[in-house]
């Protein structure tokens, strides 16, 4: 009997010892995917800026198919739109496994399963909304709300990242001994749609046409308010760009004065930093005429602008508990 006894605690530990394991690998299989999607919804930000500035967005005029094809024709214009579309396939499956790997394994966690499904949700939308935006030959307001999704679908895979990756831990993301500062927290929020309405406000401007209206910087051919509505509309973006970036000064020196949660200081030194980048290289594109690759650049700049925000704002407000996270596969 002795024996029987010892027989079965060994198997019980050893089964336990194994659903540890198991777990353990869901949880590095759900943090690879979940970052290879971020950077893959980045990456897909960065094509479409690609895709606009090169006038490429018709180069396949129809949807799903191009030019009634699988392979396009191995055209320029072509070429780009069609990666474009690949890439948004590839983005497509990645969200879809992250999606059902936080399911089986972290579906304890609900900012992994709500950030997620949100996610899945948004890729969808913006799939279609891609078709729909070449089927209406590029209205500057269907492209706009198509940028919208994009950014919004990179929040929430931001947040995914970061409420995912320190699950099973144990450890809270801040001190849990820190006193919630609601000035702060209004001037983080209003910063994220600050944010949020500067990316959507150059869409605007370029979608009307207006991008390259003030050939100088800081002011339109030296004027505070230009004449013009073209001329208005390019300045009122510079206008909230620099509301912005005051707010965005103010919320990275308050954070890391504060730095109430492990990496907030590094993540706000990182937010400030890439916020006076995407100012200089705005500026640049100016100087240099409005070149196309640093206008693609500069949206790439704004989008990690974004995705530093979001992960300050997601280890701020301490997504990432313990009592939330997930024990099933």
């Amino acid at each position: 009997m002795m024996r029987l006894h010892q027989s079965l605690e060994m198997d019980g530990e050893l089964s336990a010892t194994v659903a540890t394991a198991q777990r353990g690998q869901g949880r590095l299989a759900y943090r690879l995917v979940v970052l290879a999607a971020l950077v893959a919804a980045v990456g897909q930000v960065a094509l479409g800026g690609v895709v606009r500035v090169t006038g490429s967005g018709l180069g396949c005029p129809d949807w799903p198919l191009c030019h009634g094809r699988i392979i396009p024709p191995f055209e320029l214009e072509t070429l780009i739109e069609y990666s474009h579309r690949l890439s948004a396939s590839v983005l497509v499956v990645l969200v879809v496994a992250a999606t059902v790997l936080a399911w089986r394994v972290l579906r304890k966690n609900r900012t992994v399963v709500i950030s997620m499904g949100a996610a899945l949700g948004l890729v969808a939308m913006a799939a279609i909304l891609g078709g729909v935006t070449v089927l209406t030959e590029l209205e500057w307001w269907v492209v706009m709300v198509h940028l919208a999704l994009a950014e919004s679908l990179v929040a929430c895979l931001v947040i995914a990242t970061v409420a995912g990756c320190n699950a099973g831990s144990g450890e809270r993301s801040g001190d849990t001994g820190a006193v919630r500062n609601d000035r702060f927290d209004r001037l983080l929020q209003v910063t994220l749609i600050g944010t949020f309405a500067l990316i959507l406000s150059g869409s605007y401007m370029v979608g009307l046409g207006y991008g390259s209206t003030c050939a100088t910087w800081p002011l339109c051919r030296g004027d505070v308010l230009p004449q013009g509505e073209a001329s208005l509309v390019h300045m009122a973006h510079r206008y909230v760009a620099g509301l912005v970036g005051i707010l965005t000064a103010g919320v990275a020196l308050s954070a890391w004065y504060r730095r109430t949660s492990p990496g907030v200081g590094r993540v706000a030194l990182a937010l400030l930093g890439l916020f006076l980048l995407q100012t200089l290289l705005g500026a640049t594109t100016v100087w240099t005429g409005f070149s196309s690759a640093l206008r693609s650049v500069h949206l790439v700049a704004a989008t990690l602008v974004w995705v530093a925000l979001v992960y300050l704002a997601t280890l701020h407000f301490d997504v990432r508990r313990p009592e939330l996270e997930g024990q099933s596969l």
